[in-house]
């Protein structure tokens, strides 16, 4: 079951960077065997683009399509939650790049 599960994160998160071009990437951490603990960040390229979209509302739009095409693919509902937002320029600069420590 756990490889469906990271089939359908991994479907996600390609359709979101699909579908808003502002996303300069994403990643995930956690187990796929217990999705309540695993979450998906999208990463905004610099901190300009990230505060823009935050004012803009595309944050939540963000969040919100990750959560409808979770559901949609009948990911577990413990696993379904808001997505979190960084920027690879923030994390270059605090963390030389490295998302573990960033997240740590």
């Amino acid at each position: 079951m756990s490889k469906i599960w990271k089939n359908i994160v991994v479907e996600t998160q390609e359709e979101v960077k699909a579908t808003f071009s502002e996303v300069y990437a994403s990643l995930d951490f956690g187990a796929y065997i217990a999705p309540q603990d695993y979450f998906v960040s999208y990463i905004f390229e610099t901190e300009e683009a990230l505060n823009k979209a935050k004012e803009i509302g595309l944050l939540q739009k963000i969040s919100n399509y990750h959560k409808q095409l979770l559901r949609k693919k009948e990911y577990p509902e413990e696993g379904i939650k808001d997505c979190t937002f960084a920027s690879q320029e923030d994390c270059d600069k605090e963390y030389n790049g490295n998302w573990y420590y960033y997240y740590k």
